[in-house]
């Protein structure tokens, strides 16, 4: 059974590479940029996209594809999860989607952001406090009410 039969040096190196080659996807993914701009949107949102469901991926070398599944449902991970893919799948729709869509770079533009920050959202909460100290500090910073 993956990953057990795996060494734990084995397991991180595989988390490594995965990681790695989703991070490589994603970065490569803004070289495309111009064709977004220009009204070509594929290249670069499946790209991005791919990039992250690699990413993601890499963590089934740590704890094994059910357990992390099952950790990406858990109450304290699913809004950010269910934000996440459907953002994935919603940017790959608009990108894909025949007819025109007026807008559609902006779009998604606006739905590479969403991915970004739910998937930053989703790591956080296997920090202990993370998400807490994050939310506060954005509380502090963005909507300074003590004024």
């Amino acid at each position: 059974r993956f990953p057990e039969q795996l060494t734990y040096k084995q397991r991180l190196i595989g988390f490594c590479c995965c990681f790695g080659v989703g991070l490589l996807i994603e970065f490569g993914s803004f070289f495309r940029l111009v064709e977004l701009v220009e009204g070509n949107p594929k290249p670069f949102a499946i790209m991005y996209s791919v990039g992250n469901i690699i990413s993601i991926c890499s963590s089934f070398f740590l704890s094994g594809p059910w357990k992390q599944c099952k950790k990406m449902v858990a109450p304290t991970r699913a809004v950010a999860t269910g934000v996440y893919v459907g953002s994935i799948a919603l940017t790959l729709f608009v990108a894909c989607y025949k007819q025109t869509i007026p807008a559609r770079a902006l779009i998604i533009i606006v739905l590479i952001i969403i991915q970004m920050l739910a998937l930053i959202w989703y790591m956080l909460s296997f920090i202990p406090y993370a998400r807490d100290f994050v939310a506060d500090l954005c509380r502090r910073t963005c909507c300074d009410c003590d004024r």
